[in-house]
């Protein structure tokens, strides 16, 4: 079990990575406010809503920034989830899929 466990800290650090940099660079790419990026970088990469609320008042996010932050995750974790449920049904895919969750 140990073994099983390392052997997926890489698989997570580089997702955790992976999304806070692309999100990043998609946001100054688009020209979003920087909080509203951090935030959306925040949820999506490392623990959703919870990531959103713990971030806001360190940055001084506004509450419309917090908003926009948490119907994006919300929405497109939806979406990933029933996507990912979906391509779990038609192959053996789906233990990778939980890293990108």
């Amino acid at each position: 079990m140990i073994s099983l466990g390392a052997a997926g800290i890489p698989a997570v650090a580089a997702s955790i990575t992976a999304g806070l940099c692309f999100i990043t660079f998609m946001g100054n790419k688009m020209h979003l406010p920087h909080r509203l990026t951090s935030l959306l970088a925040a949820g999506t990469s490392i623990c959703g809503i919870t990531a959103i609320t713990a971030l806001a008042p360190v940055i001084n996010a506004s509450k419309r920034e917090v908003s926009y932050a948490v119907a994006n995750v919300v929405l497109f974790g939806t979406i990933g989830m029933i996507t990912y449920y979906n391509i779990s049904c038609t192959s053996n895919t789906y233990g990778w899929l939980h890293t990108l969750l």
